[in-house]
């Protein structure tokens, strides 16, 4: 029976034999792919690049995450050492933008079946591409699947837990911390139905998948986040990939109750039972005054009340737009805050929406992170 593992070193074989990984670059093409030349590699080519060229040792894995990188970077680094003149690459049918960054960052040689590549044997040989997706259906993609999206659905409200309480958790405490929070949530708005618990296996798979991509690290059980900026910024790269989606899921209206966010919050709570909370500019005005609003985003948790919010659209308006939201997860209501009695998003959840509307709302997002949740995270 064959395994998976063979099943992979054959399609990477194969894979380079077809040019799959130097596809459309000029002049660059691979020569006498060997499967199983020597100890410890899994397969070598000759790389060439006009007249250039270098012998290319590989290590092949159905995917390599940050983590396993850094654990096989001491070895790689090694062999590099000891044989000079060629590379020795990671290969895998597709690599992250997470891992050939890592790469890149810490000189690891690597290639994939999507056309990225990393080669850099100084003054010998340099070749670089990167930003290729996977064309067609990739074998060894369910073993990438099983590392979880953690800066989407049910999984991100663990993000919210390490970025808005900034200490060391573990698995345990971030399940009662959740709990927690929902008993806070109900306090502060006693007609939610609302609960952000996930379970225990659930805090624990997330946690490993994080930890897979060097986002957090344990110390002992603790689990610690050595760098909440770069953390919350690649979530808003990650959030703005699918913002435009769900805006095609929201609707927008004039705005007849005026300028003032308790104005807005009454007369919206006059069409409406259910919960709703203020997000984007006006949110992060309550923490970080900065520029002046012209839409005001607003996320619903219930469409009960979708039919009477859209009638607003033929009232004059005598203040900025209202952009009405149904949210991806009803996490973005986590640590949700009131301004006098109307109901505000985080500061976490604010900027990842100034983040993906861009423009001048990205400029707002950096002044509210380093007026307001760097300070608090340094206050911690």
């Amino acid at each position: 029976m064959v395994n998976s593992t063979d099943q992979i070193e054959r399609l990477i074989a194969e894979g380079l034999r077809d040019q799959v990984p130097v596809k459309d670059l000029p002049g660059v093409s691979i020569r006498d792919v060997r499967e199983q030349p020597e100890q410890p590699f899994d397969i070598s080519f000759e790389l060439r690049s006009g007249p250039n060229r270098v012998q290319v040792f590989g290590e092949i894995k159905p995917m390599f995450s940050p983590r396993l990188l850094e654990q096989i970077g001491p070895w790689i680094r090694r062999l590099k050492a000891l044989r000079g003149d060629v590379a020795v690459a990671v290969i895998a049918p597709a690599l992250s933008s997470q891992a050939q960054a890592f790469c890149v960052q810490n000189a690891i040689d690597f290639m994939d079946l999507g056309g990225n590549v990393f080669i850099n044997v100084p003054g010998k040989f340099t070749l670089q591409r990167s930003g290729m997706r996977s064309r067609g259906k990739v074998m060894g993609g369910a073993e990438g699947e099983r590392t979880i999206n953690v800066f989407s659905g049910r999984s991100s409200r663990i993000l919210r837990v390490l970025l808005e309480r900034p200490k060391s958790w573990t698995i345990t405490e971030i399940a009662r911390e959740l709990s927690a929070e929902s008993v806070r949530f109900r306090q502060i708005v006693p007609a939610a139905g609302i609960g952000f618990e996930i379970s225990l296996g659930a805090v624990s798979k997330a946690i490993a998948s994080l930890e897979d991509q060097l986002w957090v690290r344990r110390r002992g059980a603790d689990i610690v986040v050595p760098e909440r900026t770069r953390l919350l910024q690649e979530w808003g790269e990650k959030y703005k990939e699918r913002y435009r989606w769900r805006l095609r899921r929201s609707f927008q209206t004039s705005n007849p109750f005026g300028r003032d966010l308790q104005s807005i919050s009454e007369g919206l709570q006059k069409l409406t039972s259910g919960v709703y909370a203020f997000s984007g500019a006006v949110a992060a005005s309550t923490e970080a005054p900065f520029v002046d609003i012209d839409t005001i985003d607003v996320f619903l948790a219930s469409k009960e009340a979708d039919a009477k919010l859209r009638t607003l659209k033929s009232q004059p308006s005598i203040g900025p737009a209202l952009r009405l939201i149904y949210p991806y997860d009803e996490g973005v209501f986590m640590y949700s805050k009131r301004a006098d009695k109307a109901l505000v998003v985080s500061g976490i959840q604010a900027y990842l929406d100034l983040y993906a509307r861009g423009g001048r709302d990205m400029k707002q997002a950096e002044f509210l992170l380093s007026n307001s949740i760097e300070q608090r995270w340094g206050a911690a």
